[in-house]
């Protein structure tokens, strides 16, 4: 008995010494003595690390809620005010901006023009986007260089790339019509900009071309990332490329589809910067979209509170749309 009380006192004396010399490794230690420092560093560590995070979080998130969270519920108040977006003082008028909204027939040429920009820009830019894509990823050589020919448009602002093309579409002047007119077509030659049947299309054409860079690099590396095994095995079985594509690569594939019709979508609902610059929403209003109603309403025509009131339809919008876009995507993805 005498000798176990004198063993235990050893590692007793051992332990403390371990813990006081910082020196774990000490012949005869127990692993619960040689591990209990370590265990107190790396809790202090890990503790060091999340205030170093939460350090570097602080200020963009009061940056954000300062300049996004907290405007946009200010927004959802003035929509039930008659504020000019000017004078100190407005009145509460209730739903009466949303009443107003439901019968303006401009309102409404607004959301169809959103809506063909919208969900056409989604629907186009992505199948362009996976065709060229495809031919990228069948590319021996020089995949680089085409690459980068396909990603340039997405490097310059959507405001530097509408003013180009307002300068490419002038009826006058312009290279479109210009080119026409070398041909021997002078017929095809038209306003771009100024025709009310056509300046939708024409804006939904330079979105397009605008959104297409990413949207294909994102498909290209996505493609890249189909293990071959699985493409050799399908063509090995007798399938030709498109049951290939159909059954092996789109499904592979489909995180990437979701990604990118959400972004397109999104990107459509808020178009702005195209119509500013080419048409500021003329002729007349036929090329406003919501973004440039709530903007020219709110700012041009010193109606804030109305403005207020469209800009929380357009979110609304904009959430359900992507939201219920995005469930049925998701839930394809997972049927795949």
């Amino acid at each position: 008995m005498s000798d176990q009380s004198s063993m235990e006192g050893g590692i007793g004396v051992i332990g403390a010494a371990a813990l006081l010399t910082d020196e774990p490794h000490l012949a005869g230690t127990p692993d619960v003595v040689r591990d209990a420092p370590s265990r107190r560093r790396g809790i202090s560590i890990a503790t060091r690390g999340r205030l170093v995070l939460i350090g570097f979080v602080i200020p963009a998130l009061v940056v954000y809620l300062l300049m996004v969270i907290i405007p946009s519920l200010q927004s959802v108040q003035l929509s039930f005010t008659n504020w000019d977006g000017i004078s100190d003082s407005y009145d509460y008028i209730g739903a009466k901006n949303y009443e107003i909204i439901l019968n303006d027939g401009r309102f409404w040429n607004a959301v169809k023009n959103t809506l063909i920009l919208g969900l056409g820009s989604a629907v186009i830019v992505n199948v362009i986007a996976l065709a060229i894509a495809l031919m990228l990823d069948r590319l021996n050589h020089a995949q680089g260089l085409f690459r980068t020919a396909v990603y340039l448009p997405a490097l310059v602002s959507a405001f530097i790339m509408a003013t180009i093309w307002k300068y490419l579409l002038n009826y006058n002047f312009g290279m479109v019509n210009g080119v026409l007119r070398d041909l021997g077509l002078p017929s095809w030659t038209r306003d771009w900009l100024g025709d009310s049947g056509m300046v939708v299309w024409v804006i939904l054409f330079i979105a397009c071309f605008t959104l297409g860079g990413n949207t294909t690099l994102i498909y290209l590396a996505n493609l890249q990332s189909v293990p071959q095994e699985l493409l050799e095995a399908a063509r090995i079985d007798g399938a030709d490329g498109w049951k290939v594509f159909w059954n092996v690569t789109w499904p592979m594939i489909a995180g990437a589809v979701t990604v990118n019709m959400t972004l397109a979508m999104i990107a459509g609902w808020v178009i702005f910067d195209q119509v500013m610059v080419l048409t500021a929403g003329g002729p007349g209003f036929v090329s406003e979209t919501m973004a440039f109603f709530i903007y020219k309403v709110g700012f041009g025509e010193y109606r804030a509170g109305f403005g207020s009131a469209a800009a929380v339809v357009l979110f609304i919008v904009v959430i359900v749309s992507t939201v219920g876009a995005n469930a049925y995507m998701r839930k394809r993805e997972i049927q795949a």
